[in-house]
């Protein structure tokens, strides 16, 4: 009985529990639910693109940033160079004034005036180097540089040779080197222009279109600078009536026996006393023609004294020669607070224009006898 006794069941698991278990493991696959909800990449690239945005609205940051910074140098640079331009065009209108009134004024107001030019030109070109040249500039500021030279130079050989004409030496010469430095002045004039056109461009290239370049030029008409007017204005300058003819006596040196041994505080010259006191005076005839019965009169004008007078004739002097004349009638006062002035005139001669250097003048006090 016992063989066919009910037997032990066995068990069963039911679906259900099943099901349970499968969603206790799903739960436990929690990390992707936590990366899906997770916005850090969507507001990463959000902030990049408002970044982008930004710096190529406004420019800042970026590289409009580099190209303001750059432009604005740039700028500066032509504001420093402008004054320097300006000063240099300053320079150019008082040339042409001087060169236009050339005939009206003394040889040494001229040779003053145009070395007051020169150092002021060496001043524009040495001032030059002080400027901070942007990197933009780099490649063009050697043509200002070269222009500014170009006119220091000019102006120094168009001095030199126009007191060379001036002083009756060999006016080929003299045209020849006032033709150089005039040429100098010319190229001068095409460099800057040169320059000015470039700088404009870059200007208007970094979007700084209201700032100009400024201008100079020292040569209106180029043809000024040609060998063959330039002898023509030499020539003129000398006084030439017709093809060749030039006439012209000046004074050449002035000296006194006693001669001078000191001075005083106030620059007069101080003679040792003598009773015999002489006046020599050389008169050169700086013309191309002879020239006859030449007039030179010596003054001497002693202090609280009336002035007395000495005057001697060069009966005929050729082109080119000197003469010395020796003047013994003229009698100075003694006394170291008594001045004397001697002051002596040579012509001028007949169809003679240029006529500041026929006179000479002398200041000085003789010591008193020992």
């Amino acid at each position: 009985m016992q063989r066919f006794s009910s037997p032990k069941q066995p068990t069963y698991q039911t679906s259900r529990r099943r099901k349970a278990k499968r969603r206790s493991q799903v739960r436990t696959a929690g990390p992707a639910r936590v990366r899906r909800r997770s916005p850090a990449p969507i507001l990463t690239i959000a902030a990049v693109i408002l970044l982008l945005v930004i710096c190529w609205v406004f420019g800042r940051g970026c590289g409009g940033d580099k190209e303001a910074r750059e432009a604005e140098k740039l700028r500066e640079y032509t504001k420093a160079a402008n004054k320097l331009i300006d000063r240099s065009a300053a320079v150019a209108s008082k040339f042409q004034t001087i060169k236009g009134e050339i005939e009206k004024m003394s040889r040494d107001d001229i040779s003053k005036e145009l070395n007051l030019m020169i150092q002021e030109s060496g001043l524009i070109e040495k001032d030059l180097g002080k400027i901070t040249v942007p990197e933009k500039a780099k490649s063009l500021n050697p043509l200002l540089d070269i222009a500014l030279e170009l006119r220091s130079a000019g102006l120094a050989k168009y001095r030199a040779a126009l007191i060379d004409a001036l002083d009756r030496k060999d006016s080929n010469a003299a045209a020849q080197q006032m033709s150089d430095g005039l040429m100098d002045l010319v190229v001068s004039d095409e460099v800057m222009q040169r320059y000015r056109a470039i700088l404009e461009q870059k200007l208007k290239a970094a979007k700084v279109a209201f700032e100009k370049v400024a201008d100079s030029i020292f040569i209106q008409k180029q043809d000024e600078a040609m060998l063959a007017s330039v002898r023509e204005y030499v020539s003129g300058l000398l006084g030439e009536e017709t093809g060749s003819a030039i006439h012209g006596v000046a004074v050449t040196s002035l000296s006194t026996t006693p001669a001078s041994v000191d001075r005083t505080p106030s620059g007069i010259s101080i003679l040792p006393y003598s009773t015999n006191f002489t006046v020599k005076v050389t008169v050169e005839n700086q013309g191309n023609q002879e020239e006859e019965d030449i007039a030179v009169v010596v003054a001497l004008t002693p202090e609280e004294e009336p002035p007395k007078q000495e005057t001697h004739k060069i009966k005929r002097l050729e082109a080119g020669e000197s003469t010395t004349l020796v003047f013994e009638k003229l009698k100075p006062v003694v006394g170291l607070e008594k001045e004397n002035v001697v002051s002596v005139k040579a012509g001028p001669v007949p169809k003679e224009k240029k006529v500041d250097n026929n006179e000479k003048r002398f200041r000085f006090v003789m010591k008193p006898q020992e």
